[in-house]
């Protein structure tokens, strides 16, 4: 029995061009050298105590309640947009025209 050979496709999938990093010692040596600031880091995530710790940071936070509730707020609004749309008049409703006789139009092509 003969084995099927698998058939391979070509992608059209492209990488980007590969570039070295530099390593921390180069790092550390170019600022030093240059005398550099230092501008790399993590901001800082520290609260007071008595705040307690902030739902974006706390590990046991979960975080799809957080988005459903913060979804939830975006429909009331869109909802509420759409209400008060619906209670606005109208522009044909606000206008109330009162013709006496012929049109204006009118008037003037049967004098020409």
């Amino acid at each position: 029995m003969a084995y099927k050979i698998p058939k391979y496709h070509r992608s059209t999938l492209t990488s980007q061009e590969r570039l070295a990093g530099e390593t921390i010692e180069q790092k550390v040596e170019r600022i030093v050298s240059n005398k550099e600031p230092i501008t790399d880091g993590a901001p800082e995530i520290y609260t007071e105590r008595k705040d307690g710790i902030g739902a974006a940071y706390n590990i046991r936070t979960d975080r799809f309640e957080i988005a459903a509730e913060a979804m939830d707020k975006v429909q009331a609004s869109l909802t509420a947009k759409r209400d008060n749309k619906a209670k606005a008049p109208s522009k044909e409703e606000a206008k109330i025209i009162k013709l006496d006789g012929e049109a204006e139009s009118n008037k003037n092509s049967k004098e020409a």
